[in-house]
């Protein structure tokens, strides 16, 4: 072989190792692929498809269900598309389609309904502020969890309202500062 030969042989040998490392990737099984939840479109309960009725005005549907993703541009107002989808990391995704068709005064003519059930509906992770009140909440059990106003020490609560009383003025001591008085 000539030296010009063997300058060429480091080159063509990655070739051949990087042409070969392409064609079978091996990811090990300790490293996952993240794939983000993604939740789109509207919220739909079953609840809230059984208050809509034929007949019904578009204020009333938008009251109960909100906003429509979609609007129909080809018919006029008179076609609103409700879409739930709802995708947690690698899980097959929910997606529930909910269309309400109105007539020329704006009223439903038909409700149609399409994709995945509503009762297999994956459960939100709303905050609590956004959670709707659950008619099984006991008011007893509230009452524990909610401290009593009744002999709780006002000087042990750094929340409340007046400050604990003292025979002295000044600051904190709940009665007016005196112009002059020393202190």
């Amino acid at each position: 072989m000539q030296p010009s030969q063997f300058r060429s042989l480091p080159a063509l040998t990655l070739l051949v190792l990087t042409l070969t490392g392409c064609s079978s990737v091996y990811v090990p099984s300790f490293i996952k692929v993240y794939q983000p939840d993604i939740a789109q479109g509207n919220i739909i309960e079953p609840k809230q498809v059984a208050q809509i009725k034929v007949g019904m005005d578009k204020s009333e549907v938008n009251q109960i269900l909100g906003t429509p993703a979609l609007k129909d541009i080809f018919h006029h107002n008179q076609r609103e598309t409700y879409v739930f989808y709802d995708k947690r990391g690698k899980n097959t995704a929910f997606k529930h389609i909910l269309v309400v068709i109105y007539d020329a005064n704006g009223r439903v003519t038909k409700i149609e309904q399409s994709g995945d059930p509503l009762d297999q509906t994956p459960p939100q992770d709303l905050p609590e502020a956004l959670r709707p009140e659950n008619d099984t909440d006991h008011p007893e059990e509230k009452a524990k969890e909610m401290p009593s106003a009744e002999g709780s020490n006002p000087a042990s609560d750094p929340y409340a309202l007046t400050p604990p009383g003292g025979g002295e003025t000044g600051l904190g001591s709940g009665q007016p500062l005196q112009p002059g008085g020393g202190l």
